[in-house]
């Protein structure tokens, strides 16, 4: 039996138990950008369910009841325990005539998902001897400058995406491109952590279920008009239709970009259906935070 035919015989199997039961349990299988979710029935992947508002947070792996209904799917809620919420302690605020006995005057305020910073000065001074203490350097996101596909070695357009499809029987190979600005982001700091935002397209590709982007490093400033070799290559968490997540660059692929040994990151892969993958426009971004 074909892929097509074992297709066509899940969902007429998933659209006759639809219809004797209303009610399902189901699995997340993947989340979205978009809010909605991706679930797996057995071995079977349905894709783009909404939910209702009192399913939050929504996780992967998360067991849920869906009601079919005219409209079609539609997930309830988490089936397990009530989520805990953490709500900050109340703040004790008290007015009265300036400079109480015992109070510290606060030279700023900062505010977090309901908690208070106070900031009440710069810091010690540095003791005999010591440098300046000096501040830890604020995080930084860039944008990539372009992104290119490749394939049979030369560029295909600027579509990101990695493997091959019947429709596209030559694998694709994809790159962001940032120029030199990673470099000058990190020169004359210490990475902590760089991550790059991978999102694969909630249009129908490949298979229904989670693909894992394969990464690598690049030596390019541009896209240039023939396939760039991508090395030091990684694999990143798998996404579903129209999921999207920050990919951790492994300490010593992103000691290179932060070097300028390498320039930039790409996708690529062979053939089979696990491997097709096709990213959004919008995504590459590099978020990198810093030491002291």
């Amino acid at each position: 039996m074909s892929d097509a035919e074992n297709d066509l015989a899940a969902l007429v199997r998933a659209e006759v138990e639809r219809q004797a039961n209303p009610f399902q349990i189901m699995i997340v299988d993947s989340t979205r950008e978009d809010g909605n979710v991706n679930l797996r029935w057995g071995e079977t992947i349905i894709n783009d369910v909404a939910a209702n508002q009192a399913y939050n947070p929504r996780a992967e792996g998360d067991v849920v009841l869906v009601l079919n209904h005219a409209a079609g799917w539609r997930v309830m809620d988490k089936i397990g325990g009530p989520v805990e919420v953490e709500i900050p302690d109340p703040v004790d605020l008290t007015f009265g005539t300036p400079a109480p006995a015992g109070y510290t005057q606060a030279a700023a305020v900062w505010v977090k998902d309901g908690a208070l910073y106070v900031q009440t000065g710069e810091g010690p001074a540095p003791g005999p001897g010591e440098p300046p203490k000096a501040s830890k350097p604020k995080p930084v996101t860039l944008d990539t400058s372009s992104q290119a596909g490749y394939r049979s070695g030369k560029k295909d357009g600027s579509r990101v995406a990695q493997g091959a499809w019947p429709s596209y029987p030559k694998p694709y190979t994809s790159v962001w491109t940032f120029g030199s600005r990673i470099e000058a982001a990190c020169a004359g700091k210490t990475v902590d952590r760089m991550q790059i935002r991978v999102a694969r397209t909630s249009k129908y590709h490949g298979v229904s279920g989670r693909v894992r982007p394969r990464l690598g490093l690049h030596d390019e400033t541009s896209p240039p008009s023939k396939t760039p070799k991508l090395t030091n290559r990684w694999d990143g968490p798998a996404l579903g239709m129209g999921d999207s997540k920050w990919v951790t660059i492994p300490s010593s692929q992103a000691a290179r970009l932060a070097s300028g040994a390498s320039r930039g990151v790409g996708i690529g892969a062979g053939s089979g259906k696990s491997n097709y993958l096709i990213a959004t426009a919008g995504c590459g971004q590099i978020k990198i935070s810093f030491k002291n």
